[in-house]
């Protein structure tokens, strides 16, 4: 894939701040490619929870600062975060992916109702439905990941997919 292809590269703390600055950059640039409304509002929705999981997940942002890429493809943008996490959480994730991408369109759907009424909420404030919710708007409701070992505790976690 050549450099061409980034439309959006961000690396640093993020906060409300930077993620407006992120949605105003990336709707222009949207606009500009001839992207129509409804899938720039769709991929806004995605950058906010892939922002926000960078935002209430980042350990240590001013060693290992959280990134966001954004690319264009033939196919639509793949998006690309990376972010570093404890191995604890890490394990947690890669299951909780792993149980998402062996699901179906209605199943993801059917797993979204399930944990909207459950009334459980997690640590960082939410119930697991920031990576369900991109799953869901992906290309092929599918989440892929990748860690990479930072030392014995953390680990750098990769995320991408295609929108």
């Amino acid at each position: 894939m050549s450099y061409a292809n980034v439309i959006y590269d961000y690396q640093g703390e993020m906060d409300n701040s930077v993620l407006n600055k992120i949605l105003v950059s990336m709707d222009t640039k949207m606009a500009e490619l001839g992207e129509k409304v409804p899938f720039r509002k769709k991929v806004n929705s995605i950058l906010i929870e892939c922002c926000q999981n960078l935002m209430h997940h980042a350990m240590n942002p001013e060693i290992h600062p959280p990134s966001l890429q954004v690319l264009k493809q033939d196919n639509g943008y793949l998006i690309r975060t990376t972010n570093l996490v404890n191995k604890t959480n890490a394990t947690k994730l890669k299951s909780y992916i792993d149980k998402i991408n062996t699901m179906d369109k209605d199943e993801l759907r059917e797993f979204y109702q399930k944990i909207l009424t459950n009334g459980k909420i997690s640590a960082a404030g939410g119930g697991g439905l920031g990576i369900l919710n991109i799953a869901r708007k992906t290309i092929d409701n599918r989440v892929n990941y990748q860690a990479e070992e930072v030392n014995t505790d953390q680990l750098l976690f990769h995320i991408q997919f295609v929108v």
